[in-house]
C-alpha cells in the first residue's frame, strides 16, 4: 500500500502570479521588502544573464515579483497604496547618509 502523498493546499492558490514587474533588480527587491513586511510571500524572478552581466537598465534587467495566487489581490491593493514618509524620517535617513 502506498502512502499518501502530502499535500499544500490548493495548487491554483499556490500557484506564483506577477504582481510588480520592475526596471531593474534593485526595483524589485525593495517591492519584495515592502510585501514580506506586510507579512505576503514573495519572490524575485529575472533574467540570469542580466545579473551575471550587472545589467541594472534594459531589457535583460527587467525583474518581476511574484506571490501566491491566494495573496495576489491582497499584494497588488498594497502596492497600489503611497508609501508615506514624513519629514522627521527624511532627516533621520539624511543625517544617517552624512555620518
Amino acid at each position: 500500500m502506498s502512502e499518501p502523498t502530502p499535500t499544500h493546499g490548493n495548487e491554483e492558490e499556490q500557484e506564483p502570479v506577477v504582481v510588480w514587474d520592475a526596471a531593474n533588480p534593485m526595483e524589485a527587491q525593495i517591492v519584495k521588502g515592502r510585501l514580506q513586511s506586510e507579512g505576503l510571500p514573495a519572490f524575485v524572478q529575472g533574467e540570469a544573464v542580466g545579473e551575471v552581466l550587472g545589467l541594472t537598465t534594459g531589457h535583460l534587467a527587467e525583474t518581476t515579483v511574484l506571490v501566491p495566487a491566494s495573496v495576489a489581490e491582497q499584494a497588488k491593493e498594497f502596492l497600489s497604496t503611497d508609501v508615506e514618509c514624513d519629514d522627521d524620517s527624511l532627516d533621520d535617513i539624511e543625517t544617517a547618509n552624512e555620518g
